[in-house]
């Protein structure tokens, strides 16, 4: 309770002692005297033009470099495609206000970084939508290039994703790579044919089932193909971790419970090379006690 008390106390005396300042300052002769009024204009004139000089400064992208934590993504920001827009058009909301209720946070970090030199900005967020629709247009349905089918809305207003939730490599990865356009992976993680459809003409203008595909004979003989060219799988099925053992793990359909009794048939038709394409001699062995 005494400690309250003399909270207060000293709270009541800072107060005092402004507005005597005050008074001693604005009393009447220096009301009266004009050079008093040239000084308090001068004086005025030399916070705004500091303050103004100051906030200029600090909204330009070398700023942020001045603190080291800043070096390894200035660098790669410098590389990429955003390298003419400033940092506070993608990390501080649009509006006066928003500049000027960020100020207060760009001191405390360069006072962490005198203190705590911590690794990385505790206090700079993520671009939000409303940052990249300054240059952005989110009613674009294909992408710029043509050959993906993009409803950005779709995306961001009816399922609620932000922009860096696709574009999250975009500016400040070690890769310093300078398309726009999201990793597979990236897609994939909606796009998986449950939450999203996944077949390729869902957002691929230009790609579909290549003929190939298309053959009776495709599931016998595509690991020949992968053998020959593993790029031309890569291509479209690279993107997914371990594509192959996605279908190579689960039991064939022609496997079903008269497949131990039944397979003698099928292999005189076939032959045993969509066998072996899961199974060695060995496997014929256990059974047979000789390879047929």
């Amino acid at each position: 309770m005494q400690s309250i008390m003399f909270k207060k106390k000293v709270k009541k005396e800072k107060k005092r002692r402004i507005r005597n300042l005050i008074k001693k300052v604005f009393n009447r002769e220096n009301m009266r005297n004009p050079l008093f009024w040239g000084g308090v204009v001068g004086v005025t004139s030399l916070i705004i033009a500091l303050s103004v000089g100051m906030i200029a400064y600090t909204e330009q992208s070398s700023f942020c470099r001045t603190c080291h934590i800043m070096d390894e993504p200035w660098d790669v920001w410098a590389k990429s495609t955003h390298a003419r827009v400033r940092c506070n058009v993608c990390h501080v909301h649009p509006g006066l206000w928003n500049a000027l209720k960020h100020k207060p946070a760009g001191l405390l970090e360069v006072w962490a970084v005198i203190t705590d030199n911590p690794s990385q900005p505790r206090n700079v967020h993520a671009p939000d939508n409303v940052n990249c629709e300054q240059c952005h247009k989110s009613k674009r349905k294909v992408s710029s290039t043509g050959d993906l089918l993009m409803p950005h809305e779709a995306h961001t207003k009816l399922r609620g994703l932000k922009c860096v939730d696709c574009h999250r490599d975009l500016v400040h990865t070690a890769t310093g790579k300078k398309k726009n356009m999201p990793a597979m992976n990236v897609c994939y993680k909606c796009h998986d044919g449950k939450k999203a459809p996944n077949a390729c003409s869902s957002c691929h203008t230009e790609k579909a089932v290549p003929e190939d595909h298309n053959q009776d004979d495709w599931l016998k003989v595509h690991s020949l193909k992968q053998k020959e060219d593993p790029e031309y799988c890569e291509n479209c099925h690279g993107w997914v971790k371990d594509y192959c053992s996605e279908c190579h793990q689960r039991k064939p359909s022609t496997h079903a419970t008269k497949w131990r009794t039944n397979h003698k048939t099928r292999i005189l038709a076939d032959g045993k090379q969509g066998c072996n394409h899961c199974h060695n001699d060995d496997m014929c062995i256990r059974c047979h006690g000789l390879v047929p």
